[in-house]
């Protein structure tokens, strides 16, 4: 369905359109684990950088319809995201962008909420937010490893399915709406599963790195992790501007592997602002050699074989002027 609207937009859409970089937090505390968390006077800086640079923070749900329709946005567009429903967001991030008036969207896994689990907000606490700025939305039930069974069990897409639309029952009881935006627990998912959620209607993020534009895949936007040693001004402020990769981001093979080798081969659009022949690729942070067929085609694959679990390569090239950067995030999930 996104699809379609998708290619309906883009015959119409500007060239210049303007892209959308969303963040992604967890905790805003000092004592959660620094893996998720922002810590209180970094995102109060955060904020405070934001303003003071001219940021426009714009709601979630608007924006990427914004870009959808091919209308532009706001220069400088940013969107603030809280995965899980975390306590410290309802009871310190909240006030913060409450007096400054912003908005936020809030994916919540509805199951703790509903038992009242310490660390998490409480549905008051969620209603109250979404009557003040923030948009409450869908992420399942209980935090699950929605395709860990793909490969072994033929009813994980049935499982995965009952639990997306279960958490959004859930979400539309108790706050009284429940946008069609979805986010991957672990930004983990795959071809069958972004098909499907297509197929009722949903905008879907993941995990990975990189900015929101026209060709990106509506079923795995990507997003900024501003957690421990990305949440200083210094390690986002490429981030912040950066630009979506020219490519068609619906090509791009399936995330989830039982190849320890995989190959990401990538077909890049004519660009007359990415400088593609400095472009560089890192997988889990470490260079990693770029295989050039064409010069816009290339492919990278790992020198040694990947252990189990998500692996992640990110590719930048920048503008002709030296910046923003473009971005490009693939998430590796190896069975």
């Amino acid at each position: 369905m996104i699809k379609h609207l998708l290619l309906l937009s883009l015959a119409a859409m500007p060239a210049a359109a303007e892209s959308l970089n969303v963040l992604l937090y967890h905790h805003i505390a000092d004592e959660t684990p620094s893996v998720t968390s922002t810590r209180v006077e970094m995102f109060r800086a955060q904020l405070d950088h934001f303003e003071n640079q001219g940021y426009q923070i714009v709601d979630l749900e608007q924006a990427v319809k914004q870009v959808l329709s091919g209308k532009k946005l706001a220069k400088k567009s940013l969107a603030l995201t809280f995965d899980d429903g975390f306590s410290s967001v309802c009871d310190i991030a909240y006030p913060e962008l409450k007096k400054r008036n912003l908005p936020f969207t809030v994916f919540v896994s509805t199951t703790p909420v509903d038992k009242g689990y310490q660390g998490y907000c409480s549905w008051e606490q969620l209603k109250e937010m979404s009557e003040n700025g923030a948009t409450i939305a869908n992420h399942t039930l209980d935090h699950a490893h929605l395709v860990a069974k793909a490969n072994s069990d033929e009813s994980w897409l049935s499982d995965a399915q009952n639990n997306i639309n279960s958490a959004q029952k859930r979400i539309e009881e108790k706050i009284g709406h429940a946008p069609m935006m979805f986010a991957y627990p672990y930004g983990e998912y795959n071809t069958e599963l972004k098909k499907w959620l297509d197929s009722q209607g949903y905008i879907s993020f993941g995990q990975q790195s990189g900015s929101i534009g026209m060709h990106s895949d509506w079923q795995a936007l990507p997003r900024f992790n501003t957690a421990g040693n990305y949440s200083s001004i210094t390690s986002m402020r490429h981030k912040l501007n950066s630009l979506p990769l020219p490519l068609n981001y619906a090509a791009l093979p399936d995330p989830q592997t039982t190849d320890k080798r995989p190959v990401l081969d990538v077909t890049l659009l004519p660009s007359r602002e990415a400088y593609y022949p400095h472009l560089q690729c890192y997988l889990n942070g470490q260079h990693i050699e770029v295989d050039w067929k064409s010069d816009k085609e290339f492919s990278v694959k790992p020198a040694t074989p990947l252990s189990k679990g998500r692996h992640r390569v990110n590719c930048t090239a920048p503008h002709r002027n030296g910046t923003p950067y473009f971005w490009l995030s693939q998430q590796w999930l190896v069975e």
